[in-house]
This record gives C-alpha cells, sequence and structure tokens, in this order.
C-alpha cells in the first residue's frame, strides 16, 4: 500500500466488485481482503480491492462450510457410539428412552 492509493469504504468497494457493503465488510473482517474497521465500519485500499479482483480463487457454495474453510456443522451420520454429539440430538434420544411406553390406545386406569 502506498500513502497515494485512495481509500474505499464498503459502499464504494461493493459498487466496484458488485456485491452488496455487508458482503465487503465480511470478507475485511476475515482477511479475504485487507482493511480495517475505523468507527462502526470498515474501510479499505483501493490497490487491495484489485488485488482481490484479480487474485485467483476457488469459489464454492454456501453450504460447503463457513468462512474460514472449516465444516459449519457435524455430521450425525458419522458419529459413532460413545462420540460426542449435539444437544438436541442428546435430548431427543434421551426423551425417546424415558418415554412411556403405552399403546396407541389409552387405557383405563381404574381397578376392581
Amino acid at each position: 500500500m502506498n500513502i497515494e492509493d485512495d481509500i474505499w469504504d464498503t459502499k464504494k468497494a461493493a459498487k466496484e466488485l458488485n456485491v452488496s457493503s455487508r458482503t465487503v465488510a465480511s470478507l475485511i473482517a476475515t482477511g479475504v481482503i485487507d482493511g480495517k474497521r475505523i468507527g462502526k465500519g470498515y474501510k479499505t485500499t483501493k490497490s487491495a480491492v484489485l488485488a482481490y479482483i484479480k487474485s485467483p480463487m476457488q469459489t464454492h457454495g454456501a453450504s460447503k462450510g463457513d468462512r474460514n474453510g472449516g465444516k459449519s456443522c457435524q455430521s450425525p451420520k458419522e458419529t459413532e457410539y460413545g462420540t460426542v454429539i449435539s444437544l438436541h440430538r442428546q435430548e431427543r434420544e434421551l426423551g425417546n428412552l424415558l418415554a412411556r411406553g403405552t399403546k396407541s390406545k389409552r387405557r383405563s386406569c381404574m381397578t376392581n
């Protein structure tokens, strides 16, 4: 970055990249585009945006994982007995095991 480089806010960078300003802020926050948070917004330079445009990137869909390259959630298919599972799944399985065993037709509880 040279001193005479233009400083852009997220709106101007978004206009150049044809994306939303939130996307530019997210790219700066994750370090994909060089920039800094100043006050409530992000600022970047013209050269950083142009370098991002020229850089060869592997694109992927939103479901491929988080922005840092990791998986966004665990797959329940890969869990084995004794491994950590999600709290929701644990609660559901425990509820099924502790549920009172009744048939579909309710019976009277009165005794003779």
